[in-house]
């Protein structure tokens, strides 16, 4: 299982299918047969996931949205990539594949 750390470039699984309801994200899963249901922060952080955006981008942006620390930010996004990702929603971009 990868580490997720601020230098981190997060990367959608392409086969999630994603609708934003009520300001809440539904994740959906085909291969899994799996339906996620993320709160208005989550919803953010999935749509902030792009591919080339590394996670202290992510975080700094949260920052500026919403009333929290970048530690706790920091914090709670690196967590939140971590259960995306043991649910095969995303996984880290490679070196090479992201942009500086």
């Amino acid at each position: 299982m990868h580490t997720w750390s601020l230098q981190s470039v997060p990367v959608r699984h392409p086969s999630v299918v994603d609708r934003l309801v009520d300001n809440e994200a539904v994740l959906v899963m085909p291969e899994q047969g799996v339906i996620n249901v993320l709160n208005e922060v989550g919803a953010r952080v999935w749509n902030l996931i792009d591919g080339r955006r590394r996670v202290e981008e992510i975080v700094r942006l949260i920052c500026e949205e919403y009333d929290v620390s970048a530690d706790r930010a920091a914090e709670d996004v690196i967590e939140f990539l971590g259960q995306l990702a043991q649910r095969g929603a995303v996984w880290p971009a490679r070196e090479t594949d992201a942009t500086p």
